[in-house]
């Protein structure tokens, strides 16, 4: 189990080492030697201490072993702990969002399959744009951010303009809104682009 607060990698040298596998970077420590008397020198013994961050490479998520051999470890300076602040807030909002979109991004891939060209209603337009927005914004400032949009409807335009809107969200007939092909192509560009910001940056 891996805490959600960042630290700082142990500055330990010689004890660390960095082993990568199915794209996260694990942090590694030597805990101690034994002898090989078959190939006759000491091996190290380690054991994972932590999470290194992508974006964050001086820092990583750490274990319960880390805190078994580090406890009180060397202090982060102002900017170190600001940087780790800004990435436990981003961090839990990205899981929860991850969660509610997953949701999302499976219906919608079923519906679009079952009847593709069916328009979808406002309040679910609604809905969904609750979750992209703040996707978007957490990776607006990534280069494939720019890419990502919210998913416009010509029915909540009109309602816009009329200064209200429908208590059902089935207002009007539909023909202008956004099929479910279109939703399901936008969410599909979403999740590639949330792929990509959890393995660079969380």
């Amino acid at each position: 189990m891996y805490d959600n607060e960042p630290v700082l990698i142990p500055d330990a040298p010689g004890k660390i080492t960095f082993k990568k596998k199915k794209g996260s970077e694990y942090v590694q420590y030597v805990t101690g030697r034994t002898y090989d008397p078959v190939r006759k020198y000491m091996l190290p013994e380690r054991k994972i201490i932590g999470i290194r961050i992508p974006s964050m490479p001086d820092m990583m998520l750490p274990n319960e072993n880390y805190h078994q051999y580090f406890t009180g470890d060397k202090e982060m300076n102002e900017e170190q702990k600001t940087a780790a602040k800004n990435y436990e807030k981003d961090k839990k909002q990205f899981v929860m969002l991850r969660e509610l979109f997953d949701q999302m991004y499976y219906e919608f891939q079923l519906q679009s399959r079952r009847k593709p060209d069916d328009p979808v209603n406002p309040y679910k337009i609604r809905k969904i744009n609750s979750i992209l927005e703040p996707l978007k914004e957490l990776m607006g400032n990534e280069e494939y951010g720019q890419y990502l949009d919210l998913i416009e409807n010509a029915e909540l335009k009109a309602e816009a303009e009329q200064g209200h809107s429908s208590e059902n969200g089935t207002g009007g007939d539909g023909c202008n809104g956004r099929t479910y092909s279109d939703v399901a192509l936008m969410l599909t560009q979403y999740k590639g682009a949330m792929k990509r910001f959890n393995n660079e940056k969380m």
